[in-house]
């Protein structure tokens, strides 16, 4: 498969990915890092959602106050199950189906989050559609993103759950843009497919100040730690302590 099937996985996947509490191994090592980095009570700030799924994000973040919400995907499958949810339990959310890349909102936002996006886009799809994020940010506004760790799939592990990307024969710095393709699992034992076009950690900090994102972003590298770990032993132990995703956040 190559990158332009990127609509299709998720369409052909929106049922498996629907959840309305956390169930897949990102739900616990990444999102719960990105609502935190958002703040507890956004007091009204409004948002843009781009790659929001089916509204996992949209969905917590609105309860924690957010106020004008526009979640943007690719997959319509996604968008559809997303605005089922929203007619289920009405929360203000808009959703629309659309290339992110295109994408012009035509408005500004207080915050714009971007949860397992960017491993979707090459280099150059990212930086245009952080040029668009600069954009769209008003002044004081605050751009949050979470993607797989660089290094993650270039470590040598197998090919199994809990998660994984496969990248036999490739190399970190000469294999920029190549696509690894991937599963992440959900508690349940359910794999997700997953993708990820390859970057380089300084791709990231060339990208956001190509886009015009001067001031340095704060980086986190997230994990497995023990006390995810302790939850289900035999579910996320494979990956303690591996660096699996990195949290960005930087102001305007």
């Amino acid at each position: 498969m190559n990158k332009l099937d990127t609509g299709k996985v998720y369409d052909d996947n929106s049922e498996k990915w629907l959840r309305m509490s956390p169930s897949s191994l990102s739900d616990f090592t990444a999102r719960p890092f990105v609502f935190d980095a958002c703040g507890v009570d956004l007091s009204g700030k409004s948002v843009l959602d781009i790659g929001c799924g089916e509204g996992y994000c949209a969905r917590e973040l609105k309860r924690r106050g957010a106020g004008e919400y526009l979640g943007i995907d690719l997959s319509e499958k996604m968008i559809a199950a997303a605005c089922s949810q929203e007619v289920k339990e009405p929360l203000g959310i808009e959703y629309r189906q659309c290339n992110i890349v295109e994408f012009n909102p035509g408005k500004t936002f207080d915050l714009c989050i971007a949860v397992f996006l960017f491993n979707y886009l090459d280099v150059e799809e990212m930086t245009k559609t952080m040029s668009m994020v600069y954009r769209s940010l008003n002044a004081d506004g605050s751009f949050i993103f979470a993607v797989p760790h660089p290094f993650f799939p270039f470590i040598d592990r197998e090919d199994e759950a809990p998660f994984y990307f496969s990248s036999a024969g490739k190399n970190y710095f000469l294999d920029i843009d190549q696509q690894f393709q991937g599963e992440i699992w959900k508690r349940d034992g359910t794999p997700l497919h997953v993708q990820c076009v390859h970057k380089t950690l300084e791709s990231y900090f060339s990208g956001l100040k190509s886009a015009g994102f001067n001031i340095m972003p704060e980086v986190t590298e997230l994990t497995v730690t023990s006390d995810i770990a302790e939850l289900e032993p035999e579910f996320f132990s494979p990956l303690l302590n591996q660096p699996l995703h990195l949290l960005f956040k930087v102001a305007k």
